[in-house]
């Protein structure tokens, strides 16, 4: 998936995720998303293949032809499930349209005063749908096992990765690792007195999806010019150097997207200050980062390599088998994702795609004047 740029004068389009398999099963930022400072959130109810993603594909591609102010961007948050999709999409102005149906239900608190509600439930054939009930049920079930399958296999995965990291975070030269990163916060993040605590917006970067761990590295460059690139192959190093970084910037009032791990999602694995045109990411086999230019740190400086070395078969092998996992988790997602695309053909036979283009027409009346 490419980042594109609009023409001159207008924002960048960029893509991220916004939730994605977990070792519990699907688990994301929808509603934090929603209450960010300055958000305004439109929720769509629709049924699956109602026409929510090319809705909002749409939407997109008519905010990156408007003009915009220095730093704008425009946001295209796909699904974990089917990366081709959108899941929503953000605004420079604020607006964020968002799929507010299963797995990532959003429902109104203060309809229309906080939240507009986009309902494509009128645009279905209510009588077809009715009538093949027991179809539209049962691939939405066998769908669910799947994920669940899917889960299950990228638990273990994911707990053997823990493993690596715990290992690894054990022979970090801790008080090194934060002094190096202390300066390096104060060089390339100012300390701003007075100032506000900065946005941290939640997203992710790179996640299982049925055609392998999807990256959208793109992103990187459409946002920032200088590029700090982490080499951590098991991400203890990593994960504690972003940590301080995002709180350095959340205390000096700097707006920072913080892309978490899939595989662990209380973990930081990439921060972007755009108002900056700042990144600093993690390099390693599961998302390389490579860009012209960049600065590279790597994290061997600050652990004990004869520690590692000592233990270098069984981390290897840990790799291995959560390798494994993690193409057999993506394997079951694309098992899921041809039983979904059955249950969605019986909703684009039911939806009236007139009646749905619409209320984009309207919606982006109202967007854009």
């Amino acid at each position: 998936m490419q980042t594109k740029t609009a023409k001159t004068g207008a924002p960048p389009v960029v893509d991220f995720f916004l939730g994605a398999l977990s070792p519990s099963g699907f688990s994301g930022w929808f509603a934090q998303a929603a209450a960010e400072p300055g958000a305004k959130p439109w929720l769509i109810k629709a049924g699956p293949g109602c026409g929510k993603s090319t809705f909002m594909r749409r939407i997109a591609e008519k905010a990156a032809a408007q003009p915009a102010g220095r730093g704008a961007y425009v946001e295209r948050i796909h699904c974990s499930s089917d990366p081709a999709s959108l899941d929503g999409v953000r605004l420079p102005s604020g607006d964020l349209i968002l799929d507010a149906t299963a797995p990532h239900t959003l429902d109104c608190k203060y309809p229309d005063a906080a939240e507009r509600v986009l309902s494509f439930y009128d645009t279905l054939d209510h009588a077809y749908l009715h009538k093949n009930s027991a179809q539209v049920l049962a691939a939405g079930n066998g769908n669910t096992a799947l994920l669940q399958r899917a889960a299950a296999d990228f638990a273990l995965a994911c707990g053997l990765l823990q493993r690596r990291r715990q290992f690894a975070a054990a022979r970090l030269d801790a008080d090194k690792l934060d002094r190096f990163t202390a300066r390096m916060a104060a060089r390339l993040m100012p300390a701003r007195r007075g100032a506000k605590p900065g946005i941290r917006r939640i997203r992710l970067l790179s996640v299982p999806t049925p055609g392998g761990v999807t990256v959208f590295a793109d992103t990187v460059p459409a946002l920032a010019d200088t590029i700090y690139a982490i080499h951590d192959p098991y991400g203890a190093a990593a994960a504690r150097m972003l940590g301080i970084l995002a709180d350095h910037a959340a205390q000096n009032g700097y707006e920072a997207i913080v892309c978490r791990c899939a595989a662990d999602q209380s973990k930081t694995d990439h921060l972007i200050l755009p108002a900056l045109r700042l990144a600093v990411v993690t390099s390693n086999p599961w998302h390389p980062m490579r860009f012209a230019g960049q600065k590279n740190i790597h994290a061997a400086r600050f652990a004990d390599g004869a520690g590692l070395a000592a233990r270098r078969g069984m981390l290897q092998y840990q790799k291995r088998i959560a390798a494994q996992l993690i193409a057999r988790t993506c394997q079951t997602q694309a098992e899921a994702k041809r039983v979904h695309d059955t249950l969605e053909t019986y909703y684009v036979r039911a939806t009236d795609f007139a009646a749905v283009d619409a209320i984009r027409q309207s919606v982006e009346a109202e967007l854009f004047g």
